[in-house]
């Protein structure tokens, strides 16, 4: 889930794998919402151990497990990865 505040995190660097992906599923008011909103995740290993991400459908849909190449994030948030996920702004 996108988080809608200023991300005071340093951007980081670092080779990575990606280990697996997680599709699940979540009701975001329990009881208000007919049917469930789905989620998308992206489970790297590090050097410095597994870092998980949220991410959209569209980023969860380019990146297959296996694959390796730099990561960047900024705390939770990842930015880019290799040649398949690459950093947006406005």
């Amino acid at each position: 889930m996108l988080r809608y505040t200023r991300n005071k995190y340093r951007k980081e660097s670092i080779s990575a794998k990606l280990i697996e992906k997680k599709e699940d599923e979540y009701f975001a008011i329990p009881g208000k919402v007919p049917s469930p909103e789905a989620f998308y995740e992206l489970i790297f290993m590090t050097e410095e151990g597994m870092k998980t991400f949220e991410v959209s459908i569209f980023e969860y849909n380019v990146v297959d497990v296996g694959m390796e190449g730099t990561l960047v994030f900024q705390g939770y948030q990842l930015l880019s990865f290799g040649d398949w996920i690459k950093e947006f702004s406005v």
